[in-house]
């Protein structure tokens, strides 16, 4: 990570929109898991792949000559670990206590196998199609594995990319989207047993290639990566975030006609791109907008310990209260009181943990010599 990035383009330190745009694509994958539709799921994924691209997008903006590997990687560390330990660690309570399953109908109720809660743990759980570990504990951790593993990759990733000519930037970007789109094709020619007969009739093996195998999924972070560096050497289509926004919705429905492989990522990579961009170009004009308000931002930069946590309050709340709760006041309703619930969860894991450990352990150390404050990093992860 020595190699010096383009600057054509001033560079600001925080990109507010895409934090803003962060509480959006949250919601989204809380529709898929309180609210499981035809409509909500395929939208849940949408912005799972939102969040790929997002990743690498901001890890490249904020990346510095400087930086060296193993710094990279500790404030990666340091973001990722604390959250993700404690919420393993109460997602296991939860199981021992309420003889539930995480997963109902895809793994049995209660405390998982040794293997699979160590796999869970160590984020190794989707390198193979094993159901048991693909499913095993905290059922949303699958994507922070896929982090994981781009994150190793990224100090090996961004040289690479920093080498190609400003003019070949979009070159790769199609690479880039051509390289998702035939992540389903590949899929679709793998066959063998279903995830579970008579209620997910689609071959375990097609599913967890294209949906949880992280080198599966890289592309889309690698997109991230080459959309910023377009976005540094002035690449700012005004395209803002409602028509992208709205692109991706139709291309969900759209994939609700295609095999479940396209689903994932391929049908809304193409708007995924343009939101992201979209977002981004706002931020590096000066323009202000919605996403950029406190209470927006801060529900952006609350959305990784929402992540980790919404999953849980969920479950805790369909086992206590779901039934008698959506009899008295309809679905709508109950929506409204899940994302309440799970704001103030991850509100709480937020201010008085994740924050916390990230002040203290997560951020560039400067050197003794260092002129002048560093430039904030664009949150992430």
């Amino acid at each position: 990570m020595t190699s010096s990035p383009p600057a054509s383009t001033t560079r600001p330190a925080r990109l507010p929109s895409l934090t803003g745009m962060r509480a959006v694509a949250a919601a989204g994958v809380f529709l898929g898991h309180a609210h499981p539709t035809p409509l909500f799921i395929p939208l849940s994924m949408a912005f799972l792949s939102f969040f790929f691209v997002l990743s690498g997008f901001v890890l490249a903006w904020s990346a510095d000559p400087a930086d060296t590997p193993r710094s990279f990687w500790r404030r990666r560390f340091w973001k990722i670990a604390p959250n993700h330990v404690a919420t393993w660690a109460s997602m296991l309570v939860l199981l021992a206590v309420l003889g539930i399953s995480g997963s109902p109908g895809f793994v049995e109720p209660g405390l998982p196998d040794v293997l699979p809660a160590l796999a869970n743990l160590l984020l190794l759980h989707t390198l193979l199609p094993l159901r048991e570990f693909m499913f095993g504990v905290n059922p949303p951790t699958w994507s922070l594995a896929s982090e994981f593993v781009f994150y190793l990759l990224f100090p090996l990733i961004l040289p690479l990319v920093l080498r190609l000519r400003p003019k070949r930037l979009p070159l790769a970007a199609l690479a880039m989207v051509a390289a998702t789109l035939a992540v389903p094709f590949i899929a679709l020619t793998l066959t063998g047993p279903v995830v579970v007969p008579g209620a997910f009739e689609e071959p375990l093996v097609r599913f967890w290639f294209a949906y949880y195998f992280p080198l599966a999924r890289l592309p889309e972070f690698v997109l991230g990566i080459v959309l910023a560096l377009m976005v540094r050497n002035g690449f700012l289509p005004r395209l803002g975030v409602v028509a992208p926004l709205i692109a991706l919705v139709a291309c969900v429905g759209v994939g609700t006609l295609l095999p479940m492989a396209f689903t994932f990522a391929a049908v809304t990579i193409v708007p995924v791109a343009m939101l992201v961009v979209g977002a981004a170009s706002m931020d590096v004009r000066g323009v202000r907008s919605v996403w950029q308000r406190p209470g927006v931002l801060l529900v952006g930069q609350i959305s990784f310990a929402f992540y980790l946590t919404h999953y849980q309050v969920i479950l805790l709340f369909d086992y206590f209260v779901g039934d008698q709760v959506r009899g008295a006041i309809g679905p709508v309703g109950t929506l409204l009181v899940l994302m309440v619930l799970c704001t103030a969860a991850a509100w709480l894991l937020y201010r008085f943990f994740e924050q916390p450990l990230v002040e203290r352990f997560g951020t560039r150390r400067r050197s003794r010599g260092a002129a002048g404050p560093r430039p904030r990093e664009v949150p992430s992860g």
